[in-house]
């Protein structure tokens, strides 16, 4: 049954003549099929039913109401989606009188969002009796309201949530302040920082104690505030320099002048290379910090590595061969088999090759890539015997690499992969063939369209649509032998197509046109 026919169902009578058996459960089971599968625009077809005589509906239609509320996913679907909802002063009224508090906010909610501005202002005024901290994020919009005693009402709403017992609310809610001052509609400012002040000055000793618990967005927006006025160094910057989330650890070098030594090993061994990075400008003006760059030409950070090698660039350390003594020693392998790559060091490739065979696949991968600037056909040669490799990592950057060698062994050895590979490995040759293209890689996407697996045949479909949107550039001349396999496999895939309708359209129709 579709939405529309249990809207229907909600707006027949209880009963349709004296004697007849009423419909309530079949109006509560539409109600709950509409929460079920609906969606919030939803709601202006729902709230004359609020007032129906019966209680049990009006109070399924207000929990249905609710949940479809709760589905706008974004601050501007709210008033679009219930702005032409048709409520009157008086129904605010009739709520307040027959709802329970948890439904009575949420539809006041919703009424603040009403494009009737005596209806926002009244609801505005409700929300702010309520004592809820649901009410707080509606009052919050309305403090850009266009209508001046609607936002007057907000502020004065508002302001009577200023207290303890409504701290994690407030905080909560903060982003949206943020938000609606891009919007511009009215100068926030001022509001914003007086909440700020109340949150952050006031109550900082909560804040304090209670900041590891609030997500990661929320810890970000206080970090910044308790940054700007710090008091405590100590707590509050170790408070910092635990968190979890680099940003809040990277506020700790705007009080670098306040750090002691513990501190600093710490930025410099934090696992973001943006703080290591940091923690390095600020000690850059400082004796010895040749000393302490030098620790960092093998950095895992390719920017990190950079900055020490041009910070270093006159000390006559020859760097390709620092990386190499380094991975002699099994010492920082990462980041001195990049900076090998980094630095040309062609001469020591063949301790480059030694990490192919270490056992983590991170090492591998990283040995692969510095080959391939160091090496080419040893790169070539390990990437052709590893093409089925079982880890996905290793096996997208080996198909990055052969894509651009796409030589006639490399092709055969895939489409051999393919036949008789799992679904993963279908899936990577698939992306070989689609990276390759051209002549030669065609007929192997048009197999993929008569794969038993259903996502298989979609990915290669998609694969198919790219390749026919590259083939007006296809200025090459295909070879006899391409145009001859190419006509041969369109024949067999196109019967498969008409006789088992994998798809609606047939995804190789009209391929043939281009291997005549």
């Amino acid at each position: 049954m579709e939405i529309w026919q249990h809207i229907e169902i909600l707006r027949r009578p209880n009963k349709t003549w004296f004697f007849s058996k009423d419909n309530i459960e079949e109006k509560i089971n539409a109600l709950t099929k509409i929460a079920s599968d609906g969606y919030p625009s939803l709601i202006y077809s729902l709230t004359e039913f609020l007032k129906d005589d019966n209680k049990e509906i009006r109070e399924t239609t207000s929990n249905t109401i609710t949940h479809l509320f709760k589905k706008i996913d974004s601050k501007k679907g709210y008033y679009e989606t219930l702005k032409h909802c048709s409520i009157s002063k008086s129904d605010i009224d009739f709520y307040e009188a027959n709802f329970p508090i948890e439904q009575y906010v949420e539809l006041l909610a919703i009424s603040s969002l009403n494009g009737s501005g005596y209806i926002r202002e009244k609801a505005v005024k409700k929300l702010s009796q309520v004592d809820s901290p649901r009410a707080i994020q509606f009052l919050i919009y309305r403090l850009a309201d266009w209508v001046l005693p609607v936002r007057k009402a907000a502020l004065n709403g508002i302001n009577n949530y200023k207290t303890t017992n409504y701290i994690d609310s407030l905080i909560e809610n903060l982003p949206i302040f943020e938000w609606l001052q891009k919007v511009e509609r009215t100068d926030l400012r001022g509001i914003y920082k007086d909440i700020v002040e109340f949150i952050a000055s006031k109550n900082r000793a909560y804040v304090i104690d209670n900041f590891k618990k609030y997500p990661d967005k929320l810890r970000i927006l206080l970090a910044r505030h308790i940054s700007s006025s710090l008091r405590d160094n100590s707590q509050e910057l170790k408070l910092f320099l635990t968190d979890k989330h680099f940003l809040i650890r990277n506020l700790t070098i705007n009080h670098f002048d306040k750090l002691g030594q513990t501190e600093i090993e710490q930025l410099l061994n934090d696992k973001s290379a943006n703080v290591r990075l940091q923690t390095l400008y600020c000690l850059k003006d400082q004796n010895g910090f040749e000393t302490t760059v030098n620790k960092f030409l093998a950095d895992n950070s390719a920017t990190i590595r950079h900055f020490a090698r041009f910070t270093l660039k006159q000390s006559n350390i020859d760097f390709a061969k620092f990386y190499n003594d380094n991975l002699q020693k099994n010492n920082q392998v990462i980041g001195s088999l990049s900076g090998l790559a980094e630095t040309e060091g062609k001469q020591y490739s063949e301790t480059v090759k030694s990490y192919l065979k270490d056992k983590k696949i991170r090492v591998k991968k990283t040995a692969f890539l510095a080959l391939c600037k160091l090496d080419e056909e040893s790169a070539y040669d390990f990437a052709f015997k590893n093409l089925d490799s079982q880890y996905l990592g290793l096996r997208n950057v080996i198909i990055e690499f052969l894509s651009n060698i796409p030589r006639q062994e490399v092709l055969t050895k895939a489409k051999s992969i393919y036949e008789t590979g799992n679904y993963d490995l279908k899936k990577s040759m698939l992306k070989l063939f689609n990276k390759v293209g051209g002549w030669t890689a065609i007929p192997d996407l048009m197999i993929g369209t008569i794969d038993e697996n259903e996502n298989i045949r979609q990915l290669a479909f998609g694969y198919i649509q790219i390749w026919r949107a590259r083939a007006v550039r296809l200025f090459s001349t295909p070879k006899q032998g391409e145009i001859n396999r190419a006509k041969e496999i369109f024949n067999f895939v196109n019967e498969t197509h008409e006789d088992k309708q994998y798809f609606k359209t047939n995804p190789v129709d009209g391929l043939d046109f281009y291997f005549k």
